[in-house]
């Protein structure tokens, strides 16, 4: 049997034991009468600030084309997907009421799938094509109340660093709702703990890109497929040869 290093059952259970504590949090905040989003937007963003201090992770955002966020405007985050960290970082990187649009299986998870189904997160059964297109009508409805959505179109997480196949939901929710899309770059946390192994990388530096945003309502649903490749090549651009 493998032996765990210290360091990586240490990070681990500090991890789970601020998930349990923020979970707890924001479940609390959720079931009021009249739940504040204030105060759920506090207990995410705390839980996520939490678990980057854990593993002293410093990031840069990059905004080269200065975005300024309208109020009124929907907005849909899509990004390349590298690691568990991404959720923590783009959670406090991303401006405004971020929530994930995630598969399933993670509102499965103990304590942390019921805050995130508490706090309005989006489950998406990408199994079941009929419910998948309910939980985009469930998306939609959070993106008329203010909320700005985070998708990763691959759908999983890279394997091998590279950027997978994007799934077509995303482009569909986006031209239906007229979102503007935000192309997000996301370089290093793959990095954090490499592929097989025990090993965290602590005090690493990550970099979130912003490209330049994206409005959907200039493409029709038959034009989707344009627009997935837009977005593809618009996230890729900040990785040079990586892709």
């Amino acid at each position: 049997m493998k032996k765990v290093p210290f360091r990586f059952a240490w990070i681990v259970l500090r991890s789970i034991g601020t998930t349990i504590y923020y979970s707890l949090k924001t479940i609390f905040y959720a079931q009021k009468k009249t739940p504040n989003t204030q105060n759920l937007n506090e207990s995410i963003g705390a839980w996520a600030q939490s678990l980057l201090h854990i593993i002293d992770l410093k990031y840069e955002i990059v905004n080269p084309h200065a975005i300024e966020f309208e109020e009124q405007t929907p907005y849909i985050f899509m990004s390349n997907h590298l690691s568990l960290y991404d959720i923590p970082l783009l959670l406090v990187s991303l401006p405004g009421t971020v929530r994930m649009v995630a598969k399933k299986e993670l509102f499965k998870v103990p304590l942390w799938g019921n805050a995130m189904q508490q706090s309005d997160f989006v489950s998406i059964d990408r199994e079941n094509p009929t419910q998948a297109l309910q939980d985009l009508d469930v998306a939609a409805q959070k993106m008329k109340q203010g909320i700005r959505l985070w998708i990763a179109p691959e759908g999983t997480r890279s394997k091998d660093g590279q950027l997978q196949a994007f799934k077509k939901g995303a482009f569909n929710l986006a031209i239906q709702t007229g979102a503007t899309i935000i192309p997000v770059s996301i370089i290093g946390t793959d990095q954090l703990l490499p592929a097989k192994t025990l090993q965290f990388r602590l005090g690493q530096k990550v970099e979130v890109h912003l490209g330049e945003p994206i409005d959907a309502k200039q493409y029709t649903l038959r034009e989707r497929m344009q627009l997935l490749q837009r977005v593809r090549v618009a996230i890729l651009a900040p990785l040079g040869t990586k892709n």
